[in-house]
């Protein structure tokens, strides 16, 4: 991949700013940008690991976050219309738009939490893949979720009973920004969404109810391997498949004991 000129995407970005309240040409300039930093090659190197991805420029994801970051400096003093832009931006469909979204929304969650969440979750029902569902989850809500579990680990609890398995996913990958936060502490209401897709027959939900126990097993190995213990006996086959993979953070005695235990 060729290197990233940042300075000339911080010009354009510039140029593309003072033409930001007409929004048709704002677009038409930011799809000339995409156009301009993507490929087809990495286009189709992206399709082969993200189903469902619809339409891309192929643009690198670290040129994406500096055009993400542009607009939050421009957004910070201008707050309803960096909303109204993440919205259009999402809704324009393109998988590089929507992660310039999901990045905006990353920092506009720390001074706008409620209205981060809301607009966040009025974006789950039109996730069409992983990455799209990670990048919302992971980055758009981080900063909510780390700082408001009590606002968002209820919509979770909803999330994670929907029938669209996109949705489940979203519900859990939210998750795995609270053990980053250092202050984090397990409390159970995460084990307590974590419960209800314990056997989720969707590989993409158990990947990542797993991953997110990973991340609790790294700060909090010995809660998360409570929890296992309680879901390995009479296990099916889709939480011995959870259970396999996230126990990997856990100390040898711990994972023999749960292995044990789900035989």
């Amino acid at each position: 991949m060729a290197e990233i000129d940042k300075d000339l995407i911080r010009a354009r970005m510039a140029g593309l700013l003072e033409r930001v309240d007409e929004p048709p040409a704002f677009d038409a300039g930011l799809h000339d940008l995409l156009r301009s930093l993507g490929s087809e090659e990495q286009v189709a190197g992206a399709r082969q690991f993200i189903p469902g991805m619809g339409e891309s420029y192929g643009v690198p994801l670290p040129a994406l976050r500096v055009i993400a970051a542009e607009l939050v400096k421009w957004g910070q003093r201008h707050v309803e219309e960096a909303f109204a832009l993440v919205e259009r931006l999402w809704h324009n469909g393109s998988r590089d738009e929507r992660v310039i979204a999901a990045k905006m929304l990353e920092r506009l969650g720390k001074r706008e939490p409620g209205r981060t969440l809301e607009l966040a979750a009025s974006f789950v029902a039109d996730i069409r893949n992983w990455e799209e569902c990670d990048q919302l989850a992971c980055f758009g809500l981080r900063n909510v979720v780390q700082r408001h579990p009590e606002a968002v680990l209820p919509r979770c609890q909803t999330w994670v009973r929907s029938g669209d398995e996109w949705t489940r996913r979203f519900g859990v990958a939210v998750l795995t920004s609270l053990p980053k936060d250092k202050g984090y502490r397990p409390a159970g209401r995460e084990f307590a969404v974590l419960d209800a897709v314990m056997a989720d027959e969707a590989r993409e939900v158990q990947d990542a109810v797993a991953w997110a126990l990973r991340e609790i097993g790294k700060r909090h190995p010995g809660a998360m391997a409570a929890y296992l213990r309680r879901h390995a006996p009479g296990a099916n086959r889709h939480t011995r498949r959870i259970i396999k993979q996230a126990m990997k953070v856990l100390p040898d005695e711990d994972q023999e004991a749960i292995r044990a235990l789900c035989d």
